[in-house]
C-alpha cells in the first residue's frame, strides 16, 4: 500500500499534517514530516509511527522530548517497555526518577522488584 497525503495548510514551511505509508519511487520507505506526522517513519512536532521522532513521539522505537513506545528515549520523560529518560516508566527504566518492573535510577518511584 502506497499512500501519502499532506494538508494544504503549512506552518513555517512544514505541512500541518503529513501522512505517509509505503515506498517512494526509489523503493525507500516514505517518511512523514510535518507538525503532525503519521507513517511508518515519522518526524514532526507530534510523530506517530513505527520509527518516530519529535517533540511528542509515539512509536515502536521513539525518540524526542516526550516519548512513548516499546523502546523510548527522551529528553524529559519516556514510557514504554524499555524507557530511557530523566523520568522513565517501563518494564526496564533507566534515568533519574524511574519506575517499573526493573528500574535503574537515582530515585526509584515504584518497583515490583526490590
Amino acid at each position: 500500500m502506497n499512500c501519502e497525503w499532506k494538508s494544504p495548510q503549512t506552518w513555517m514551511g512544514a505541512p500541518l499534517i503529513h501522512v505517509a505509508f509505503g515506498q517512494d519511487a526509489d523503493g525507500r520507505p516514505r517518511i512523514a514530516r510535518g507538525v503532525i506526522a503519521v507513517g511508518q517513519r515519522a518526524i514532526g512536532g507530534i510523530a506517530v509511527g513505527i520509527l518516530a521522532g519529535g517533540f511528542l513521539a509515539v512509536g515502536v522505537v521513539s525518540g524526542g522530548v516526550f516519548a512513548f513506545g516499546v523502546v523510548s528515549v527522551a529528553c524529559i520523560a519516556a514510557a514504554g517497555v524499555h524507557a530511557f529518560a530523566p523520568v522513565a516508566i517501563g518494564v526496564t527504566a533507566f534515568g533519574f526518577a524511574v519506575g517499573g518492573v526493573a528500574p535503574v535510577g537515582w530515585k526509584v518511584l515504584f518497583s515490583t522488584v526490590r
